[in-house]
């Protein structure tokens, strides 16, 4: 299983989340399944295997401006 950072806008608010997932496709029903997809897709991509991501980061949303937690 492969990790997707996927992004979305809803009244000029960004935010991010990653979601595991076998496509794109996949991660991006995993979201919305747990009504993590708040606002318009706007892109999506897979994360690079040998980047490490803190498990409490993985199905959390993360908002524009506090995207350090997410990479730092």
């Amino acid at each position: 299983m492969f990790l997707y950072w996927l992004c979305y806008r809803d009244n000029n608010q960004i935010s991010v989340v990653i979601e595991p997932g076998a496509s794109l496709i996949h991660a991006r029903m995993h979201a919305s399944l747990a009504n993590l997809d708040e606002g318009e897709f706007t892109e999506g991509h897979e994360l690079p295997g040998k980047w490490k991501v803190a498990k409490q980061m993985i199905g959390r949303p993360a908002i524009a401006g506090g995207s350090e937690e997410v990479v730092g």
